[in-house]
């Protein structure tokens, strides 16, 4: 029964680690680059229904 439990947490110990050592790789390797070094077009628009607030609030 002991051999049972053992072999549970250690796999879950294990896919412990390995879900751990995917997050630092990925954390690691950096945000994508964009493919042209032009800058965004703003395109959003105001939301339907939302008007600003008062400035003097």
């Amino acid at each position: 029964m002991l051999r049972r439990i053992s072999a549970r947490y250690s796999r879950g110990l294990l896919a412990a680690v390995i879900a751990v050592a995917a997050l630092v790789t990925a954390a690691n390797v950096g945000p994508a680059r964009a493919a042209d070094r032009a800058p965004a077009a703003h395109t959003t628009a105001p939301a339907a229904g939302h008007r600003e607030l008062p400035t003097d609030r």
